[in-house]
C-alpha cells in the first residue's frame, strides 16, 4: 500500500500556532510515503513566510511534493510580481514549479495554476493555458502503465455551491476530459478552504475519478470549517481509500470525506 498525505493552504504568516506541531506529530503517526501540498505555503510571499515554512516541511516524516498556490507570489511588490512572481519560491522551496514524480505504484504531476495578471478584476484566481495544457497532456501520455496516476494543483477544478463557481479554474472541464482520457485517478487541490471529494467517471467503468479538495491545515483563515487534512490509501490492486483528518480542538479525528455525486459508471464524460 501507499500512502499520501494531502495538505493544502498552510499559510505561513496566518498559521494558529497550537496546530503545527500537533499535526507534524500527526504525520508522523500515520507514516504517510509522500507529503503532497496543493499550494499557497504562505500568506503573502514574505521571505520570513517561506522560511517558515521550509523549516516546517523538512520537519515532516516523509518526502514533499509541492506546487505552488496564488499566495506564494507577490501581492504587494508590483514589479516583482510582473516580472519574476516566483523568485522567493526558488529561492526557498525549489526550482521546479511542475514537478513529477514517478513511483512504481503512483505517477504525479504537478500542475502550476497561478497567474501574476489576468483579465478578471480577482487575480487570485486561476488558470490553466492551452500550451501548458498540451505539456500536460504530453507528459500523461508518457507515463508507464501502472502507476495510479495523480495531478497536483492548487485552484478548484470543481465548486461544491454555485457561489463558488467563479472560483473554479479556467479550462477546468477540458483538463478533466483529458485527464479521464489518460486515465488519471486522483486529481488534488486547494484553494477554497473547504475539504470534499467529487467522484467523476474514470477511463474504467469501475475506476472513478476523484477530484479531491484540501481545507486549509494549520492556518486561522477558516471558510467555516475546521482545519484538516486528507490521508489517501492506495492498494497494491489500485484501489483507493480517502480519509479526512479534522482538528477538534485538542487532537485530529477522523472524518471520512464526502463524496459529493456518484455518476453512473456509464455517465458522460466531465
Amino acid at each position: 500500500m501507499t500512502r499520501l498525505a494531502h495538505l493544502s493552504d498552510l499559510h505561513f504568516g496566518r498559521t494558529d500556532a497550537r496546530l503545527i506541531e500537533p499535526l507534524r506529530e500527526e504525520l508522523v503517526r500515520a507514516k504517510p510515503d509522500l507529503i503532497v501540498v496543493s499550494g499557497d505555503l504562505t500568506l503573502a510571499a514574505r521571505s520570513h513566510e517561506f522560511h517558515e515554512a521550509a523549516r516546517f516541511l523538512h520537519a515532516l516524516p516523509a518526502p514533499c511534493f509541492l506546487v505552488p498556490g496564488n499566495h506564494d507570489i507577490p501581492s504587494y511588490q508590483a514589479m516583482e510580481r510582473m516580472m519574476d512572481p516566483f523568485r522567493r519560491w526558488r529561492r526557498h522551496i525549489g526550482s521546479d514549479l511542475e514537478p513529477m514524480l514517478v513511483g512504481d505504484r503512483v505517477a504525479l504531476i504537478g500542475l502550476n495554476s497561478v497567474r501574476r495578471a489576468s483579465w478578471r478584476l480577482n487575480w487570485s484566481h486561476g488558470r490553466i493555458g492551452r500550451r501548458q495544457l498540451a505539456r500536460l497532456e504530453e507528459r500523461l501520455a508518457g507515463l508507464p502503465e501502472g502507476p495510479v496516476r495523480v495531478v497536483v494543483g492548487h485552484h478548484p477544478f470543481f465548486a461544491p455551491e454555485p457561489l463558488l463557481q467563479n472560483r473554479v479554474l479556467r479550462r477546468s472541464d477540458e483538463a478533466l476530459t483529458m485527464f479521464r482520457r489518460h486515465g488519471v485517478r486522483l486529481v488534488l487541490a486547494g484553494h477554497l478552504h473547504r475539504a470534499f471529494v467529487h467522484e467523476l467517471p474514470g477511463s474504467e467503468p469501475d475506476r472513478p475519478m476523484l477530484v479531491v479538495h484540501g481545507g486549509t491545515s494549520i492556518s486561522t483563515r477558516l471558510r467555516g470549517e475546521a482545519n484538516a487534512f486528507n490521508l489517501i490509501d492506495i492498494d497494491e490492486a489500485g484501489g483507493i481509500r480517502i480519509e479526512g483528518r479534522v482538528w477538534a480542538g485538542d487532537g485530529w479525528s477522523t472524518q471520512a470525506a464526502p463524496i459529493l455525486s456518484r455518476p453512473r459508471p456509464d455517465g458522460p464524460a466531465p
